[in-house]
């Protein structure tokens, strides 16, 4: 796949979990997005980054769960960073806030583990209850060029 192509086969693969960006529910977006990361892209590096942690980024002080595609592309003879993004939203209950903040990249370097095994990691992280435990107040799916 293109780059230019992968936010519609991540809403694919959304809307095949039943998924929609607005109204995104944790654990099958979280399965969706797995499904979405199998897909070969062409870049010249193709990484993963979960995320969460209460922020301020864009408005009210919110936790957020957050699913990021991050491609390393050559434009024009310069390198640029595109990041494609499922964010899901929730007011910052002390629950939530106790699970502090947390990312982890994989980008399928020499010694890290499989795409398989780190996604399957991440499936059995420990705030997956907590999380589920809450209502998301929104989400959505986007892409941005962080720099």
């Amino acid at each position: 796949m293109r780059v230019e192509d992968a936010q519609q086969q991540l809403l694919a693969c959304l809307q095949e979990a039943g998924q929609e960006p607005c109204r995104l529910d944790p654990p099958p977006a979280w399965r969706a997005f797995g499904r979405f990361m199998r897909h070969p892209v062409e870049a010249e590096e193709d990484a993963l980054l979960y995320e969460y942690g209460t922020f301020s980024f864009r408005g009210p002080r919110r936790f957020t769960l957050s699913f990021c595609r991050q491609f390393d592309v050559d434009e024009d003879g310069a390198p640029a960073l595109i990041q494609l993004r499922c964010e899901i939203e929730y007011e910052p209950t002390p629950a939530l806030e106790a699970l502090g903040a947390h990312n982890q990249w994989w980008s399928g370097a020499e010694g890290e583990p499989s795409l398989a095994v780190m996604l399957d990691e991440i499936d059995r992280r420990p705030e997956w209850q907590v999380i589920s435990a809450h209502r998301p107040v929104g989400s959505s799916v986007y892409q941005e060029r962080p720099c």
